[in-house]
């Protein structure tokens, strides 16, 4: 072997592992998880930094980086056709162009691709010098090509797509689906809890109070002319910390504190009948059924009330939404005295449950798919399936469940039996 085969042959050697590098390390940076690189660059580690500063300029850097690529291939395969041609002639172009395939697939795309993707974050900021230094030699290059194409988009009438800043909502929905699935037994269980909790976050901007507040039917409140004694006996009674007190019609005067109440009982050296409920009362906060969970939550945070009454576009007392409402779309239905807890349906697949219990609070607790578009309540589902309100004992179908109207007061549906009439197969809410 003379020195110049032995030159030609080592060239293409060496160009094969730049291959490999560039392959491997696109792969590692496009596959690393935006969430790895921030907090590893937060806790100082420079590859991270590095890695961050790609991202901010990602369209030139794979640009670069497929330039790169490209001319170490090419150069590779010019090469090897030299060098075969000079011991086969001129069918050493067609062995070229074989053996630089099947090697230019295997070592220097698959292989390293696939090392990369099962070890993307690893891999990402182990090859951070060699991105920054491809990043510095071909940066230019990559936008001249960024450059030219933005041109041949104009001519053709296509708007390039602007850079997304991380992760899409749609994105994290399929990691959080993903996540804890390889999990068993007791693991299993908490993956999904996790996941139910992950998705009730992302819910908060999409989901608004009339979903989740309690209806205006609903609200037990006090008399504003009632005695004192009258409406501390009330208060005591009442599974709620907090009521309003009813001014008349639709009218609140204040919300009554259980605690304020009792300190107030305390001043007036605990004589019921001198104290004023009314003077303790917390002020009445009005706020839009079309206002975003993550919003009121905002709004709560910032203020000692966690209580605030909904009204619609015209001004109607809608319902009353608390902290606990919103809290409950994240972590799941939190018992308060002499509240129903959604237990398990019986042999027969039956549950019963109030008419204003919310379908995703159904849905969540039993593992079921309940159709939740439609309206928030369980009595509302059966009012629109039924067009109309079902008298006591009909019976409503919807996909896979039974609905039997157990109780009604008026326009109120008070009790529903749901029976599902397929068996669930390990579904989660």
């Amino acid at each position: 072997m003379d020195f110049a085969t032995f030159i030609s042959i080592a060239g293409i050697i060496v160009l094969l592992v730049l291959s490999a590098l560039f392959s491997g390390s696109e792969t590692a940076f496009t596959a690393a998880s935006n969430a790895f690189i921030s907090r590893r660059a937060k806790e100082g580690s420079t590859n991270a930094k590095r890695l961050a500063r790609l991202r901010d300029d990602k369209d030139r850097f794979i640009a670069a980086i497929l330039v790169g690529n490209n001319f170490v291939n090419t150069t590779a395969t010019a090469l090897a056709s030299g060098l075969l041609i000079g011991w086969f002639g001129e069918q050493g172009v067609v062995y070229a162009s074989l053996v630089m395939t099947v090697v230019l697939v295997i070592f220097a795309e698959v292989l390293p691709k696939t090392y990369a993707i099962q070890r993307a974050d690893e891999t990402a900021l182990r090859a951070a010098p060699i991105l920054t230094l491809t990043m510095r030699l071909v940066g230019p290059i990559g936008a001249a090509v960024n450059w030219l194409l933005r041109i041949i988009f104009r001519l053709f009438g296509i708007q390039p797509a602007t850079a997304r800043a991380g992760q899409t909502e749609e994105e994290l929905q399929g990691l959080i689906d993903i996540y804890g699935t390889d999990e068993i037994a007791e693991a299993r269980a908490v993956a999904i809890e996790e996941r139910q909790m992950l998705r009730g976050v992302l819910a908060l901007d999409d989901m608004t109070l009339d979903e989740v507040m309690t209806q205006r039917s609903r609200i037990i409140g006090l008399p504003e002319n009632g005695s004192p004694r009258e409406l501390l006996s009330i208060l005591s009674k009442s599974r709620h910390s907090r009521m309003p007190i009813w001014a008349g019609g639709d009218e609140v005067a204040g919300i009554v504190d259980a605690r304020a109440a009792l300190r107030a009982l305390e001043a007036a050296d605990w004589d019921s009948e001198r104290i004023d409920l009314k003077a303790s009362a917390m002020e009445v906060v009005y706020v839009p059924e079309t206002r975003s969970l993550r919003e009121q939550l905002h709004s709560f945070r910032l203020t000692p009330n966690k209580m605030a009454l909904v009204v619609d576009e015209y001004g109607a007392l809608t319902g009353l939404v608390t902290l606990d409402d919103i809290l409950e779309v994240v972590v799941g239905q939190i018992a308060e005295r002499g509240e129903q807890i959604i237990g398990d349906p019986d042999d027969s697949g039956v549950v019963v449950v109030r008419g204003d219990t919310r379908l995703r609070e159904i849905n969540r607790a039993l593992g079921w798919d309940l159709p939740q578009e439609e309206t928030s309540t369980i009595g509302g589902l059966a009012v629109r399936r039924e067009k109309g309100l079902p008298a006591v004992g009909g019976r409503i179908e919807i996909g896979d469940y039974v609905l039997t109207i157990l109780e009604r007061h008026g326009l109120r549906i008070d009790s529903i039996e749901i029976r599902r009439t397929r068996p669930r197969e390990d579904a989660e809410a």
